[in-house]
Order: structure tokens, then sequence, then C-alpha cells
């Protein structure tokens, strides 16, 4: 309740009622930026992810990232390399057991049905090594040096393309209760130009609010802190807010599965950055940094069977052998092959609660030793 007289005092503040002028709420302080309609409490904002998509640069007929077409999925390769024979027979062992093998066991050997790269010059994403260099990409808005191999591993893969009805129809990951993102910005004076901030990400214990349909997430809600299973979530991210836009500089980050719950394949994303478009009900932009190859080939396995995957025409060893031959990172610390990406990420704006007293003093329970890199 205190937070919600919070949220609706601010949002009258905001709306021309005693613009300017700090409010009082409980222990914090709410304050309008001039000319924003943004407010504060403490200096910080708390903000749950609603929605990430894979941010892959595509055409309407395809034709000039893909003229070689659309690669085929996994029921189109079982044809070709499995042809009706008059008189062949198949064992299981040889078909579905050899191709199940490969899925979860890929290698990086020739692939043996034609799989083909995405042309586009143009992609989505950050520069993320601060260079411009003859393979980076072009961002839609005209930005040179975009870092985001995967662009050419995924862009001509149906399921990732922004027609995909596994796109848009699953758009939702981000509602189950394991795998909250919350992220909070801390020592913010505006959310309009502010040239040091903090943002430390968090996986949350509440569902994201919604309207009744469930449809529509709305802000205001209470998000508290995961701080003793959830440790392996926080990092922390410098940042600076020019003209209402976040960008950080690069952290790793472990995100938590976007899966629906099923299974906790969390990936790790190397030298990750944010640039955020950040308001006072939501937030909205680009998530960009270096996938763990390992780590999605089993979040995608674990979270779609081949018979899922084949809705999207996603073919998991084909795009693994596209993603190991355009890896650009190598993690120092594991030796694992990681690629450029960026994900397009929507939040709307949460009242961070954070644990009172020593949450490891108190729980006297340890937590699983499990990294990212873990296989189920």
């Amino acid at each position: 309740m205190k937070n919600k007289m919070c949220f609706l005092a601010a949002t009258a503040l905001v709306s021309g009622v005693g613009t300017g002028v700090g409010l009082i709420l409980g222990a914090g302080t709410a304050t309008a930026a001039e000319g924003t309609g943004s407010f504060l409490q403490n200096r910080s904002i708390g903000y749950v992810m609603t929605s990430e998509l894979k941010a892959i640069y595509d055409t309407p007929d395809g034709k000039m990232e893909c003229p070689n077409g659309i690669n085929d999925g996994p029921r189109e390769q079982f044809k070709i390399l499995f042809p009706e024979i008059p008189g062949k027979k198949y064992t299981l062992q040889e078909t579905q057991l050899e191709r199940e093998g490969e899925i979860w066991f890929p290698s990086t050997s020739p692939d043996k049905v034609p799989y083909h790269e995405s042309q586009s010059k143009i992609a989505f994403g950050l520069n993320l090594d601060g260079k411009i260099g003859a393979n980076d990409y072009t961002s839609p808005e005209g930005e040179k040096g975009i870092d985001n191999n995967l662009q050419r591993a995924w862009g001509c893969t149906a399921n990732y393309r922004s027609n995909s009805y596994n796109l848009f129809a699953f758009d939702n990951w981000r509602k189950y209760a394991y795998n909250i993102v919350v992220l909070e910005l801390t020592d913010v004076d505006s959310l309009v130009n502010d040239d040091d901030v903090t943002v430390t990400s968090y996986r949350g214990l509440d569902k994201p609010m919604t309207d009744a349909t469930g449809a529509k997430y709305l802000p205001g809600g209470t998000q508290r802190l995961d701080m003793r299973w959830g440790k392996q979530f926080i990092s922390k991210f410098k940042g600076k807010i020019k003209d209402g836009v976040l960008t950080t500089e690069g952290a790793d980050y472990i995100m938590p599965s976007a899966g629906n719950g099923s299974s906790f394949a969390d990936i790790r994303y190397y030298k990750t950055q944010w640039r955020l478009t950040v308001m006072p009900e939501r937030a909205e932009g680009l998530m960009a940094g270096y996938i763990d190859i390992q780590d999605w080939n089993s979040a995608s396995n674990q979270q779609r069977s081949t018979h899922h995957q084949a809705y999207g025409q996603s073919a998991t060893p084909s795009s693994y052998r596209l993603m190991m031959k355009n890896a650009d990172y190598k993690d120092p610390k594991s030796g694992d092959d990681a690629i450029s990406m960026a994900l397009r990420v929507k939040f709307t704006q949460v009242f961070v609660k954070h644990p009172e007293g020593n949450v490891a003093a108190i729980d006297t329970g340890t937590a699983p030793n499990k990294t990212a890199g873990d296989r189920d």
C-alpha cells in the first residue's frame, strides 16, 4: 500500500500538480525532474523486464539478406538426409537417434546440408569493442561499427525473423517466477542527463504486475530481490544518461533462463552493455554483448524439443556450426566461445524492495553450486 501511495502521488506530481517540488513520501523522497515528468526515490528507480526479442534485422521478402532463401529446419533436413528410396530401410539408430545426438552434442564438422549465412550489411546492436572493422555492421539508424555476428548465423533462420510466429506468440517469457530480470538505477539525479549512474541487475521474486486481461504490463508494482539463490545474477554496470538515453560500460552478466519455467538453463553474456531510453513508467532499447555458445545450445535444447524447433525451421546443429564459425569472443576464465549479439528489450517501472538485515547471516542454507555453464 505504501508503494502504491508513493506511485500515485508521484504520478500526480508529474502530471502537473506541483511540478518541480519534492514530495516526502514515507521514508523515501520522490522528485520530479524539470521538464521530463520523471520521478525518483532516493535517487533510484527500478525496472522489470517484460519483453526480450533476438534483434535480427531482416527485410519483408528476405532477398537482400538471404539471396539463397530461408534455411531448412529439422524436418526438411531429415528428408534430405534420409530420402525415400525403394527398397531402402533406415535404422532408428542411424536416423532419429543420430540426429538427436548431434543436437545435444554438436560438432563443427562441415554441415551435411546447405545452411546459409545472412548477407545483410545492416544489423541491430552496439559497438562492443569500440572499433569500426571491415566486418562490422551499420545500424538501421546509420551508426557504424556494430558488433552482431549472430546476424550472420541466424539472419536466414525463420524462427528469428520478424515474421516468425514464435517470435511474437511467445514474447512473454519474462512473466514466470524464476526468470524475473530487474534493473535498478542508483545515484540518479535526472532521467534526462546524468553523467554518472550505476545500474545493477538482479533476479526478482515477483511476477510483473498486469491489468485484468494479463496482456498489458503496468508500472508501480513491487519487486523483492533474490539475494540468496540469485547472487549469480547480480552484476553492476557503470553508466550515464544523455538526452534520456542510458548507456553503460561492459560487464559480464548471467541472465536467468528465458524458458517457461520447465527448465533452468541460464545463459552467460560477456561484456554486456545496455542502451535504454529511460522514462518514468518504462524503459526500452537494446541489451548487447557476447552470448556463450555452449550455454545457448544447452538452453535452446532444454526449452524446445526438436518437434517445437521445427515450427520455426530452427535446426540447432546447423545454427551451432554457424555460431562457432562466427564466434568473435573467448571468455578468458572458462575458454568458452561466444558470439556478439543484441536483444531488443522492454521494461516497466517497479519499486525495488531490498531484503532487510544481513540475509547471509539470517539464512543458514547453502546455495547450489551451479553456474550458467552447468548442464542439466
